[in-house]
């Protein structure tokens, strides 16, 4: 039926959209004569006979003699009506219920406004009154017991089937073709992976929606080309400069000891471990490591072994066994990268785990300097450092250990921030989703 649908319905939105407008109007006249021809069979009370009634009546009594005015009323209340013959003075002073009558009048389409009367409120009911002479008028009171009149009836729908029906059918129509598929694009820009190279958005529904999933996708592959050439021409560099490294370092070490062989050395040690940083924050195996169910207290406990072994003081607090959605290589370097930062900062490192309603949260703290509150929103920006904060040398590092853990974080779907120890030091926690956010198709 859906493909049936797609297949004569406009490809684009304004020709949906023009078709939607053009359906209901064809439905509006096609319910509506119907609904005419119920109308035409069914005898509904009229509120403008009211009106009509004392016209009538008015027409009759101005050509009967003032004394059998009142059989003439007699006969009328003996037929169920309300007549009654005033003086003129006595409604003279009373306004007309002209604004209330007229609001009544379109709401109920009464045409009593041809008719030479006026509607007053008279002794707490409303009535209608017309001049018989210059010294009385005809007063016509009650109303039907329903207002449920054929115009109303008729007036109603129209008025229903165009202020209601023709924005809901709009509104339906916006959401499914236009605010769903910008809702699914929306969703996978926010789950983007650029090295991904999966296809990222789906290419269907309007013209105008394959259009932009196709120019996004190709954004994406043009960005997925640059960043790939720029980490490639970034690795031959750093393998080119490797060969006259090597050739310094050997003539540094063939010179005599001294303060200027030991500059020499150290300087190309400093460049030699940028390079490995660089070369390590640039792999790719991060982003194409696939999300899968494992234990993710195994893998913590793993990396603190790891920092134990050689004699730091890392320690685990946690369950045995939490089993969680991760990418168990990227985790581990994550939190090796921030076990690492602790470390060089502090005395005592400590990896906790807990679980919670949504997330399965690690937090490492440490006992050391902490980082100030005006840095904590760079620290993640590549190769920064604030290295008074921690009141420490620049030779710790280059500052990509925590652009590092930010990118692998996010390519969990997860999110990390920074809080302070107390009494003193740092504490990073990291929140991991409990379930993989699945990507609307």
């Amino acid at each position: 039926m859906r493909r049936l649908v797609r297949r004569f319905l406009p490809q684009s939105v304004r020709g949906q959209f023009a078709a939607i407008i053009f359906i209901a109007v064809i439905a509006i006249l096609s319910v509506g004569s119907v609904v005419e021809g119920l109308i035409a069979n069914i005898d509904l009370p009229v509120v403008e006979d009211s009106a009509k009634r004392a016209a009538v009546v008015a027409a009759l009594l101005r050509q009967t003699p003032s004394e059998a005015r009142g059989a003439v009323l007699a006969a009328a209340t003996r037929a169920g009506f309300d007549f009654k013959i005033l003086p003129r003075q006595q409604i003279s002073n009373i306004p007309d219920s002209y604004l209330q009558w007229r609001s009544i009048g379109w709401l109920l389409q009464i045409e009593s406004c041809s008719i030479p009367g006026r509607w007053i409120r008279l002794g707490g009911q409303y009535a209608f009154v017309i001049d018989l002479d210059q010294e009385s008028v005809l007063a016509h009171f009650g109303m039907p017991d329903s207002w449920l009149t054929s115009g109303f009836v008729r007036v109603s729908f129209y008025r229903f089937m165009a202020f209601v029906a023709l924005p809901l059918l709009i509104w339906l129509f916006a959401v499914r073709a236009v605010t769903e598929p910008l809702k699914r694009i929306s969703n996978a820009v926010g789950e983007a992976e650029i090295e991904n190279g999966k296809e990222l958005f789906a290419e269907r529904g309007s013209i105008e929606m394959v259009g932009l999933a196709r120019a996004l996708n190709r954004m994406r592959t043009r960005i997925r080309t640059m960043i790939e050439n720029r980490t490639r021409m970034l690795r031959s560099v750093s393998h080119d400069l490797r060969t006259p490294l090597t050739r310094l370092r050997l003539r540094a070490e063939r010179m005599d000891e001294g303060p200027v062989r030991t500059a020499i050395l150290s300087d190309i040690q400093h460049i030699e471990d940028l390079i490995d940083e660089t070369l390590t924050y640039l792999r790719n195996d991060v982003s194409t490591e696939t999300l899968q169910r494992a234990d993710i207290a195994s893998v913590l406990q793993t990396v603190c072994a790891e920092f134990s072994d050689v004699g730091f003081s890392v320690a685990y607090s946690g369950p045995d066994r939490l089993l969680g959605w991760c990418k168990p290589n990227a985790l581990a370097r994550a939190i090796t990268n921030l076990c690492d930062n602790g470390v060089k900062f502090a005395g005592n490192v400590t990896v906790a785990l807990t679980q919670t309603d949504t997330a399965a949260r690690i937090a490492v703290g440490d006992d050391g300097p902490g980082i100030s509150m005006t840095a904590r929103s760079r620290v993640f920006e590549p190769f920064f450092k604030e290295d008074m904060s921690r009141g420490v040398a620049s030779k710790h590092g280059f500052g990509l250990g925590l652009s590092i853990v930010a990118d692998i974080i996010q390519g969990h779907g997860g999110k990390i921030e920074l809080h302070d120890n107390q009494p003193s030091g740092l504490v990073v926690t990291v929140d991991l989703p409990n379930a993989p956010k699945v990507r609307p198709l």
